[in-house]
């Protein structure tokens, strides 16, 4: 395993004290529940730009709904 990066973060007292309350409550550290929340947060990301570039080439190539084959109505 690749030795651990250690980052600190400043967060609102309440947010602090909700993290450790969920970390808490699934019985996971609030380091492994910051992970979970970072590799989510970088699908999330990877989702929009699939999706941003996929609009890009359908208006590039001036696509329809029935260039796709399916049932759809604009």
């Amino acid at each position: 395993m690749p030795t651990p990066k250690t980052i600190t973060i400043s967060l609102p007292a309440e947010m602090g004290r909700e993290i450790e309350k969920v970390a808490k409550q699934e019985h996971r550290t609030v380091s492994e529940l910051l992970r979970e929340t970072f590799r989510q947060y970088q699908a999330l990301r990877h989702l929009k730009d699939v999706s941003q570039g996929a609009r890009k080439a359908v208006k590039k190539r001036k696509l329809t709904p029935k260039d796709f084959g399916g049932p759809f109505e604009p």
